[in-house]
Formats: C-alpha cells, structure tokens, sequence
C-alpha cells in the first residue's frame, strides 16, 4: 500500500503571514462545511505510481485515469528509505525527481494529493544487525524498512525535508502507514513508538510549512482500542486529520452485525469518533483506505474473502454515501486505483477500479458517478483508454513493494490458543510467540515459544497451541518466512 518526474523549480516561499492564512483556511476547509468553490467531501483513490515497476509513462496514465474519474485526491505511497538511503541529509536524486513529476502531474490535472510517508532507511532502522548487516546489500529485501526508527527525531528531520521541498503543491501528508499492523511497524511497543513520531513529526513539518494538512493514525480497520491507546500516550493536537483504514472484510459496508466495531464500516468509523470526542477532540477523521477486492477466493471466513465484480461496484456506491452522512468525514480514498496483480486468487492484488492490464470493471464507473455526487458539477468528460504499462528496470535500491503477505488472526477456544490464516502455499513459516512485558506494555524482543509448520496446498494454515501461561496475559503471535522465502510476515496480538 510510493513519488514526481523531470526536475521540478523550487518552490517559492510564500511570506509568513500568507502561510498562516493559508493554513487556518485549510483546516477551515476540513472541518466545517464547504463553501463556495469548494466541496464538504472528497472521492479519492490509492494509487502506487512511485513503486520501481511504473514508468514516467504509466504514472502520467493513472493521473490521466484519475482526472477522467473526477478524483478529487490521491493517495500515494512515499518512501523515506528511498528519499534518504544512504546516510542522513543524503538525498537521492533519482527518487527525488519521480516524486518532482508526480507533484507537478497531480498539480497540473486539478488532483490533491495525500502522500503517505513510510518506511526506514537501513542507517536508521531498529532492525536487528542479523538483518541489517551493516548495511550492505540489498537490505530493503530483508525487511529491514519495516522496523521502527531508532531516534522519531531522524524521521521528523525527513518529513520536514520534503514538506519543506513541496510547500502546497502537496495537499496534505500522512504520518506512515498501519502502525497497529506488525508486518508494517516491527517494535515492541508500536503504541509507544508510533506516538513518538507523531510528536515529533508534527512540529517538524509545520514549522517547515504551515500550510500542508498533517494526518496521523493510517490505522488498519477501525481500530477505536488502538486510537485510545495513541491519545493516551499524548497525540492529541498533534495533527490535523486522525486517518483509519475501515475495511468490512467481504461483508457490505452497512453490516453491523460483527463481533467488533473494529471490522465494521458502519459502526467502526462512529466508534473512532466516539473515542476522540472522549478526549475532547473534534478534528476530522479520514478514511486514507477501504476498498473490497474481486478475487477468486470464496469460503466461509470472512476476512479471507473476496466479492464478485457487481457487488463491489455496489458496496463502493454504500460507502461513499455513508461516508457523506458524516460530517466529520470529508476525505474517503478507495484502495485501489489499478489491480497490483494478474492473479486470481491474490486478495491484496484485486482490489482495484481497473484491472493490472487497464480492463475497467464495473466500480470504474461507480466511483466516476459517486465523485460527481460528492463533489458536485458537471461529470467529467470520458477519457481514452489505456495501454498497458511496459516493463521498467527497477533502480538500485527502490525498495520492494508488493510482495506476498501473510495474514493471521488469533483467538482462544476451550482452553487453547487457535492461530489460523492464510500465507504462500507449499512453504515452511516460522511461528513466534512474545509474552507482553506488564510492567512497561511492550512485547519481549526475544519469543517465549517458536514452531516450524508447512502451510497447506491451498494457502491456509490453522494451529492450535497448548500451554498453561498461554491461556492469559496479551502474547503477540507472528508468522514469518523461513531463510530463502519471499513474503512479508504478519503479526496478530492477543489479548488477556
């Protein structure tokens, strides 16, 4: 769940005084109602047009797609290992001048931008030395990115960098992505650590440009427990859009009927709300992802499922529609723009509007009638259609995207731990068990239980665990690929 092309001129600062007043518009703009020239909601769409396989060419086509489909903003995804590989306040030319030509792109067809700025550079990284290896090769395949900064200032310093670089010709910035999920934020304390970047990111960019919108959150589901756990740790006014990512797994966006608000739509984003006004906050809340995928895979668990191509046309149209009834919800983006994959039965790589060789389904159309709805005025005029993308070299060190991961979920049953998920079929995992640490809330670095299993031919695994210590207290479980495998491990916590 990416950055511009050619060299762009650098931006021309603006005075003080005009940035203050460009900054208390915006926020205006989030918050109440809209006024005249401008709309209360925007549709928007993720799309990954910074990742090593998409051309210059291929961005500027999605861009072109995105103006046909009224996308009012587009989420992208920016990577702070690929701006600064090498060393602090060394910034990579090459990665640069992709992300000048998205921003002059997105600028030049009228679409805001949301830029979601992730992933560590290996000099920077908490991942374990095993992994980094003093930082030669190509780290970024050991998933060293995926690690928590070790010092919050060095990842404040980069977003200030690029804020900085871009002033308003970026709409607004998000602060990483699902740091409750553990195969995106690897540390033993992501409430703790992610509340540590949040405050030191926000000061840092607002005092390198006022005027850009600084979201914070990016929380897969609708994780109200995870959100109070950041406000308890100090977030608020740290920010100035709280983001989550209310998926429903294959269930309509109006089903409530769920054992947690969390995995709701409906009844997920409310209980967010309900958790800032608690705290006595009523910054808007922005739902960066949320999407259905049309894979092949049908079954009885419903996370695991997909839905045919009809049906997320309609649950796009439900969604977008209940998002306008929430006044304090005026930014929704739909993940995704284009397929990542030809595969079938690939979840993660099915959700888009467009399949990966630019075949439309029917929610290309849905979305173009629900942004018009949103957003008001005339329908945006039909575009052509789009080649497919031809092949690029990647450079040497863009980092990987798109990788197979894994998924676990976990609960207790009869007095036994039941692990159960879904990872690339035919290999060996490794299961690692952490025990949380009750005095201070972070799970132990090093795992209290450690299994080898083969998943199955059809990709899904289900263990069950014995143990009396396991029957109580919070443990963190993780599924991870053994050497030589190529998928991103997934991490699930249960609690006690």
């Amino acid at each position: 769940m990416s950055r511009l092309t050619g060299r762009g001129l650098p931006c021309r600062p603006l005075s003080r005084l005009t940035s203050l007043a460009a900054a208390c518009a915006a926020a205006a703009a989030l918050a109440l109602p809209a006024s005249a020239g401008a709309s209360a909601h925007m549709a928007g769409v993720q799309s990954h047009v910074l990742w090593a396989n998409v051309s210059n060419d291929e961005m500027d086509r999605q861009l072109d797609r995105m103006k046909e489909l009224g996308v009012g903003i587009t989420r992208v995804d920016v990577g702070w290992a690929s701006i600064e590989p090498d060393a602090k306040g060394q910034y990579d030319p090459w990665y640069l001048g992709r992300l000048d030509h998205l921003v002059q792109g997105a600028n030049a067809r009228g679409i805001k931008l949301l830029l979601l700025f992730a992933e560590t550079p290996c000099w920077a990284s908490t991942a374990p030395s095993s992994l980094k290896q003093s930082c030669q090769g190509a780290w970024w395949d050991r998933d060293v990115q995926n690690y928590a900064p070790r010092h919050a200032s060095d990842y404040a310093d980069a977003l200030a960098y690029v804020v900085r670089r871009y002033g308003d010709q970026v709409y607004s910035w998000e602060i990483w992505n699902e740091p409750n999920q553990d195969y995106f934020f690897h540390t033993s304390d992501p409430v703790g650590d992610y509340a540590k970047m949040v405050r030191a990111a926000y000061p840092a960019a607002k005092a390198a440009d006022p005027r850009p919108i600084i979201v914070a959150g990016s929380l897969s589901d609708s994780d109200f427990e995870f959100t109070d756990a950041l406000y308890r740790h100090g977030v608020k006014g740290y920010f100035d859009a709280w983001s989550i990512h209310p998926y429903s797994d294959d269930r309509s966006p109006l089903d409530g009927d769920v054992e947690s608000p969390r995995y709701s739509f409906v009844r997920g984003v409310p209980a967010v709300r309900d958790v800032m006004r608690r705290y006595g906050d009523d910054k808007p809340i922005w739902l960066t992802e949320f999407g259905w995928s049309t894979c092949d895979v049908r079954g009885p668990v419903h996370w695991q499922n997909c839905v045919d191509q009809s049906t997320q046309a309609s649950y796009l149209k439900s969604a977008f529609r209940r998002m306008r009834a929430w006044s304090y919800v005026p930014v929704g983006i739909w993940f995704n723009l284009k397929n990542t994959s030809s595969a079938p039965d690939d979840r993660v790589g099915n959700y888009g509007l467009m399949s990966q060789d630019g075949t439309r389904k029917p929610a290309f159309g849905a979305f173009r009638q629900i942004a018009q709805e949103l957003q008001g005025g005339a329908p945006p005029p039909p575009g052509p259609s789009s080649a497919p993308p031809p092949p690029v070299t990647p450079p040497r060190h863009h980092l990987r995207h798109g990788r197979r991961r894994a998924v676990v979920r976990v609960t207790r049953w009869h007095g036994l731990v039941v692990v159960k998920g879904r990872a690339p079929r035919r290999t060996v995992a490794r299961l690692l068990v952490f025990r949380r640490n009750g005095r201070t809330g972070g799970f132990a670095r090093r795992a209290s239980y450690r299994w080898r299993f083969v998943v199955r031919r059809s990709g899904h695994f289900r263990l069950r665990l014995h143990g009396h210590a396991l029957r109580r207290g919070a443990w963190r479980i993780v599924v991870r690929p053994t050497a030589g495998a190529h998928w991103v491990k997934a991490a699930a916590v249960l609690g006690g």
